[in-house]
């Protein structure tokens, strides 16, 4: 059988995971560089570890009309968790993929005081700095604990 030739090395195997995460970074960077528009969503949370992670999913349409969801990141965060803890790293995740933040329409978080506050949560630093990163801020629709009323009514049904 084939499958025994194919070797399964600690090497090899780091070596092919890093392949296909280097093709689904390409192939989302490909995707995302079309979008007319898009959304986030962010949801922080501590792993087994205690290390704070904060995931950030993105949901964006073409011109086609073809949507586009996917988790864009996972991000550890060290140390503490503060909103401009949150938008550092959200803004290294828009660098890294090329993202303008010009097409941003919306964010929805939780609705932790470090996400949503008004002069240090992440919300807060974003309308903030709104004008130097063309944010259209008066149109920007921002929703808060939609993640966490969804589990809720999962388990309640």
């Amino acid at each position: 059988m084939n499958l025994k030739k194919i070797s399964l090395s600690r090497r090899t195997v780091v070596r092919r995971i890093e392949m296909m995460a280097n093709d689904i970074k390409t192939t989302l960077t490909v995707r995302m560089a079309g979008f007319e528009s898009f959304y986030i969503a962010l949801d922080e949370s501590t792993d087994l570890s205690d290390t704070a992670q904060l995931a950030i999913f993105i949901q964006g349409v073409d011109k086609e009309f073809t949507v586009t969801k996917e988790l864009l990141a996972l991000q550890p965060l060290k140390g503490t968790t503060t909103g401009e803890d949150i938008f550092i790293e959200v803004q290294k995740v828009f660098t890294s993929f090329g993202l303008p933040w010009s097409k941003l329409i919306g964010v929805c978080t939780d609705g932790a005081p470090f996400m949503v506050g008004l002069r240090k949560g992440f919300i807060g630093i974003l309308n903030e700095k709104a004008t130097e990163l063309n944010v259209q801020k008066d149109d920007l629709i921002v929703l808060h604990c939609i993640i966490q009323q969804q589990n809720l009514c999962s388990k309640s049904i």
